[in-house]
């Protein structure tokens, strides 16, 4: 099964970073990384008959966190996920 998960950076300030997940443009779930706290949480799910949110939001989350990790939280303005 292949798999594509699209995240685009919404906005960005001191306190928080907040992406735009999903399958395509359209059907899209929110996440944000609290600056301040740590903390990556969920701001809306992805409503569709056709996409189940978990599986996005899982790799979604996976993302981000490794772009803190990784990249030192320089938050890029756009990323996808394939395998």
């Amino acid at each position: 099964m292949a798999v594509f998960v699209l995240m685009l950076k919404d906005y960005e300030n001191e306190q928080k970073v907040v992406f735009s997940y999903g399958p395509n443009e359209e059907t899209v779930g929110k996440i944000e990384y609290d600056k301040k706290n740590g903390v990556i949480n969920q701001i809306s799910a992805i409503v569709s008959d056709s996409y189940t949110d978990d599986f996005f939001f899982k790799r979604a989350g996976r993302r981000l966190a490794r772009i803190i990790i990784k990249e030192n939280g320089n938050f890029v303005e756009g990323t996808t996920i394939e395998s």
